[in-house]
């Protein structure tokens, strides 16, 4: 058996461990993606403007994950986002929103709570026609012909690598961006 000394004995060691945290996938030492990282910003509470977009790009980012269990209670989340008192939208523009975001949440499958996103998606691009995006982060405007029976559908993510709510794994990146909603910008 050939000797190995305490030094390089470490030194195989640390190789071993680094190879194993690579291995793993995205570690503490890795660097996020935009997309995570974005996600991770938004996710902060803020305005109630802020929250409602948050809840929204959480709904988002479900769908695109083909998690319905996780879409549901995102769905909820706008809901309750859009019933707050402090919430200063176009009262009929909240009334769309809460409207699809309760379509969504009673949704029995996931074939249902992408139509309801698409209804959402469009009152929200409604409102970012009168309102400026409050993020600090810019919203993306991305499109997917393909959707809603090839009757295309549009949706607002974070970050610009298209993840599609509408078809999740089946074709996660179909689809293009469309623009950017800067902060403080309109669209």
């Amino acid at each position: 058996m050939p000797h190995i000394s305490r030094e390089s004995g470490r030194f195989s060691c640390c190789l071993f461990v680094l190879g194993l945290l690579a291995c793993q996938g995205e570690s503490a030492t890795q660097p996020q993606t935009a997309n995570a990282q974005a996600a991770s910003a938004a996710a902060k509470p803020g305005t109630p403007v802020q929250n409602l977009i948050n809840a929204y790009i959480q709904l988002q980012g479900k769908l695109a994950k083909d998690d319905a269990a996780g879409a549901k209670g995102a769905f909820a989340s706008v809901q309750s986002a859009s019933k707050v008192s402090a919430l200063a939208i176009d009262p009929a523009l909240k009334k769309r929103i809460e409207s699809a975001a309760g379509q969504g949440a009673a949704a029995s499958d996931i074939a249902g709570a992408r139509r309801a996103f698409a209804a959402l998606s469009d009152a929200f691009l409604a409102l970012f026609k009168s309102s400026e995006n409050p993020l600090q982060d810019p919203l993306t405007v991305a499109s997917c012909p393909m959707a809603l029976d090839n009757k295309g559908a549009k949706w607002l993510q974070l970050g610009e690598k298209i993840q599609n709510p509408y078809f999740g794994a089946e074709m996660l990146t179909c689809g293009s961006v469309d623009g950017s909603i800067k902060p403080g910008k309109k669209l």
